[in-house]
């Protein structure tokens, strides 16, 4: 049994090296080999491994790539059948991927870098949760920046819906932004329905700290 265990884990690893085909091939799935042009860039191996960590929330594996030398700020572009392009901390934060972000974070990832499409990483970041946009805030991102169209993280927010994560349901985005410090609200994108007038992210408040929700529970480092 155990010889039979070693071979199929052989054969695992010989099919993972001709995925990657000495740089010829990919390990991200979306990468796309006939797409070419003077912007389109391909990732390192380990930058691509970097993305595959993220996505499975591994965090020990995250550290791992970084220090064998992956881009925390690599754009994931046309070559990933992306052309507005999208980070590793963009996909760790539309993820909900805190500790992956954290990580990023502290390597030298751009909390304020704003694709193609106008997307600002916050704006991914406030899709994460409540303690993605803290994170954020506590790296440095800029809460009142605007994209080309004149959007900014509050009037994202107050397009967004009503709610943010599902598990922090009852908790505004729009209002840890103002919290943090943020005071503009931008041009767009439209805003669909209204919103309850109220605060609802105060955590200085005596009243905050009753049962809403898991954002309360405190996060593990790796």
């Amino acid at each position: 049994m155990e010889e039979i265990m070693r071979k199929r884990q052989k054969e695992v690893e010989e099919a993972y090296e001709r995925q990657w085909d000495e740089g010829r091939g990919s390990h991200h799935p979306d990468y796309d080999p006939e797409i070419v042009g003077p912007d389109v860039r391909k990732a390192s191996r380990a930058t691509e491994e970097l993305y595959n960590a993220i996505v499975a929330n591994d965090v020990a594996r995250v550290y791992d790539k970084i220090e064998e030398g992956a881009d925390v700020n690599f754009v994931f572009g046309a070559a990933y059948s992306c052309p507005e392009g999208y980070t590793p901390l963009m996909v760790a934060a539309h993820r909900s991927r805190l500790e992956c972000a954290r990580a990023l974070l502290r390597s030298g990832a751009d909390p304020n870098f704003m694709n193609k499409a106008g997307d600002l990483s916050l704006f991914w970041a406030i899709d994460g949760g409540v303690e993605m946009i803290k994170l954020f805030t506590d790296y440095g991102a800029e809460l009142n920046a605007r994209n080309l169209e004149g959007w900014t993280p509050l009037s994202y927010c107050k397009a967004k819906g009503k709610y943010g994560a599902t598990e922090e349901k009852g908790i505004y985005p729009e209002d840890v932004l103002l919290y943090y410090g943020a005071t503009e609200y931008g041009s767009g994108p439209p805003a669909l329905g209204k919103r309850s007038p109220r605060q609802s992210f105060n955590p200085e408040d005596d009243a905050f700290f009753r049962e809403r929700g898991s954002y309360q529970t405190p996060f593990s480092e790796p």
